[in-house]
């Protein structure tokens, strides 16, 4: 039992507390962003320590929080510290969960306080330094130092950036900065370290002569830069604020000085000469009163941002308690996911263990990742992106092993993908890791292929060119429909299939172009006669025990082809007992009902049945099969055509409750069994729903009709039968492209009857043409 009293480790800091302990160097993870405070954020840390330093000069107990900080001490730094120069590691390295945006920004606009400070120091006359103003200032500055650098007490220098980015930045013993910081924040502190120790050096070799800091420039054109820019222009309002500007509010050197805060607070002791001299200054202020006042706004500022700002500090004991409480607290951020704080673990194994010397850059497995990182990056928001995660660890997990998925809790997410690629058990060799990376970017490119295939686009499958173009369509609209109907347990089955297509192994452009279709003819025959309980496990069997990747891993792909497939529906379904034509069609025709939650099946099911038929002259009302080729419907565009949108109850769910609505009707029969049910476009559908037989059949016969004879006849007929025809309906017939289903129902003549028998031999005449179709995939 975990001692939850002893799992985080809570404290408040300031944020000299924070920075300055002794030997300790931050480091961002590889996961994390890039750097990308804005002017928002900017200006919002500038103007609530500016804000503060106002409250500070009227109460003594005026501190501005600045936000949670959540690190994680370094346990093992051979393992995951990269690159490394092992002479120059700091003797404690935290691991930044989060608040790395913020400790990045107070690193540099600690730097630009010291340039601030140095740069009026030195304006000042020798007599003014000696009243106490070098000394104070000495103070702030080994205080700023102390924010941005580290002192490892070795090498060349002995100071370090204090924060790092993982992948990109390398502490160094004694090596050149611009070999080994990367990043822009970290290069423009070494940067900036290296200026005053030359100049000290200088100095040194000089004897008692004054070397002026030449401290560096940022990046150009980078977000560093831009962001010096802002706070510099922050720093000038706090420096000229004696100026009295009506525009800032920011308090005035004497009004500093006279007030709740003490100078001990501010320069440790009374100093009367500098007090004097702020307090009586002449006016107009001479040039050096002016910089006296600036360094005792500045200092102002630097005590209120170093003694009376504050983070909360939690250091978890785990990575992934830290994780949880990172996802918990993230209100505004964006948060991470699973899969990228993964990555490390990847990359520090390669880097450890690749032959090639090479380590993760250039490696297959940075390959892989990249495709599985640019699949993540098409999403925008937070709330979509942890979708996309879940969904894809679900598949992946089915598509691993077959067996439950990984839990939607984000550190056991974490920890499963970290268990299976660390554990030998699981991934024993180097490429035996590579490869399941690999399977994490063939995931990755179906989803990108298949998942999200834009039939508007394309007129079939990607990779499946040399597949005969019917097979390929049809396999295009039996993919989309499975995404439509939310079965999202086909995407392991398939995405196995489309691994080895993706790996151009011969023939498997056709095996999953039939495993697209059995599919979904599995899943049709099982939803159209049972409930959804248990069809998730039957998937999850097969992929157990013949075709996940860690069965074929073990066994070999043999058993990955559309013969095995098709063996272990079959036996799914006899299970079931819907193995045979006349156990499915006794269960289906009571089953397959628009209510029953199957809407995207029961839209299937009118796609497969108006596809290659012709209305039965013996039967009117039903249709029959047909030649192929004679009408096509098993086609992706088809399936997105608006003239498909809408399910049409032919008669109606809602009946009028006038005599000659409800004489036209036989309330008997099953108005939602798949026998009264067609496919017509929403529009149309909202206009004919309500009416009586002669009224629909009139309106369904404009749809199937292109003679415009006839249609003008049907015009007269309407006007015979009393039958008022809206205008805005006739011309949304024109517009339909696909009229070729409702000809069966048209057959039946304004003279028929659409009652309980014609629906119920309707029902049975689908059912009869969707099984043998069907179970013809199934067997092909």
């Amino acid at each position: 039992m975990v001692d939850i009293s002893s799992a985080f480790i809570t404290r408040s800091e300031t944020v000299l507390e924070f920075f300055q302990r002794p030997g300790v160097g931050l480091y961002i993870p590889l996961y994390q962003r890039q750097y990308s405070w804005d002017k928002e954020n900017i200006d919002q840390l500038m103007e609530d320590i500016c804000h503060g330093v106002e409250m500070r000069v009227e109460q003594d107990n005026a501190i501005r929080f600045l936000g949670t900080i959540i690190s994680v001490v370094e346990s093992n730094s051979d393992a995951n510290i990269n690159p490394k120069d092992k002479k120059a590691l700091p003797t404690r390295i935290e691991n930044i969960i989060d608040g790395q945006q913020r400790i990045s920004t107070i690193a540099i606009l600690a730097c630009l306080l010291y340039q601030k400070i140095v740069n009026i120091l030195n304006q000042l006359l020798d007599e003014i330094k000696n009243h106490g103003m070098e000394e104070a200032a000495k103070s702030y500055l080994d205080k700023l130092l102390g924010i941005f650098s580290l002192d490892l007490q070795r090498g060349l220098p002995q100071r370090k950036p204090i924060i790092i980015r993982g992948e990109i930045d390398n502490w160094t013993y004694a090596g050149n900065e611009n070999d080994y910081y990367k990043s822009d924040i970290s290069l423009y502190i070494a940067s900036f370290i290296s200026a005053i120790i030359e100049k000290e050096k200088e100095e040194k070799e000089q004897g008692e002569k004054k070397v002026k800091i030449q401290f560096p420039k940022p990046p150009r054109d980078s977000l560093v830069e831009k962001n010096i820019k802002l706070i510099n222009t922050w720093l000038r309002k706090v420096e000229k604020a004696y100026d009295g500007d009506g525009n800032n509010s920011y308090p005035t050197a004497w009004k500093i000085l006279d007030s709740r805060l003490s100078q001990k607070s501010l320069w440790s002791y009374e100093r009367p000469e500098l007090y004097d001299r702020v307090l009586c200054n002449s006016n107009p202020m001479s040039a050096q009163d002016k910089r006296v006042c600036s360094l005792v706004q500045i200092f102002a500022f630097c005590h209120y941002l170093l003694d009376c700002c504050c983070f909360t500090v939690i250091e978890p004991k785990t990575t992934d308690w830290a994780f949880d409480m990172f996802q918990s607290l993230n209100a505004t951020g964006t948060p991470l996911t699973a899969i990228e704080t993964f990555k490390p673990i990847v990359v520090n194994y390669c880097n450890l263990n690749n032959n090639n010397g090479s380590g993760f850059r250039g490696s297959k497995s940075e390959e892989y990742f990249s495709q599985l990182e640019e699949l993540l990056g098409t999403e925008k928001t937070a709330a979509s992106k942890n979708k996309l995660t879940n969904e894809y660890l679900t598949t992946f997990g089915a598509y691993y092993n077959g067996e439950n998925k990984p839990p939607r809790q984000f550190s056991t997410q974490r920890k499963w993908l970290n268990d299976k690629y660390s554990n030998e058990n699981e991934c024993k060799t180097y490429e035996e890791k590579e490869d399941f990376i690999r399977c994490m970017a063939d995931i990755a490119d179906y989803w990108k292929n298949i998942i999200q295939f834009e039939p508007n686009k394309y007129s079939a499958l990607p990779k499946t060119d040399k597949v005969t173009e019917s097979d390929r369509k049809e396999s295009a609209i039996c993919v989309m429909y499975l995404e439509d109907a939310n079965h999202k347990m086909a995407r392991a089955l398939l995405s196995r299939f489309y691994s080895l297509v993706l790996r151009d192994e011969p023939g498997r452009d056709s095996e999953f172009v039939y495993a697209c279709k059995k599919v979904a003819a599995f899943f049709t025959l099982w939803r159209s006669a049972l409930p959804n309980t248990g069809l998730d496990d039957a998937y999850r069997k097969i992929l157990r025990t013949k075709m996940s990747w860690k069965t074929c891993n073990e066994k070999g792909n043999k058993q990955l082809n559309k013969e095995t497939l098709s063996e272990c529906f079959m036996d799914e379904l006899k299970e079931k007992k819907i193995g045979t034509k006349e156990e499915w069609k006794n269960r289906a025709v009571s089953y397959l009902l628009y209510d029953n939650n199957i809407k995207k099946v029961c839209k299937f099911v009118l796609f497969v049945t108006a596809h290659d038929t012709i209305p039965d002259p013996d039967y009117p009302g039903l249709m029959k099969p047909s030649s192929p080729g004679t009408c096509l419907y098993l086609e992706p565009n088809k399936w997105v055509s608006k003239d498909f949108n809408s399910i049409e109850h032919i008669a109606p769910q809602k009946q009028s409750e006038k005599e000659e609505f409800t004489q036209a009707w036989d309330d008997s029969l099953n108005y939602e069994s798949i026998g009264n049910l067609t496919l017509l476009p929403t529009e149309i559908n909202s206009s004919v729903s309500n009416k009586t037989w002669i009224g629909k059949w009139i309106y369904y016969k404009h749809l199937a009709e292109s003679n415009p004879d006839i249609i003008k006849d049907l015009k007269q007929e309407a006007k015979d039968s009393e039958v008022k025809l809206e205008q805005k309906t006739i011309n949304l017939f024109k517009q339909a492209s696909f009229q070729h289903h409702i000809e069966p129902i048209v057959k039946l003549g304004k003279d028929g009857t659409w009652n309980k028998k014609l629906v119920q031999d309707r029902t049975e005449r689908i059912c009869d043409i969707l099984w043998d179709r069907m179970y013809q995939w199934l067997s092909e």
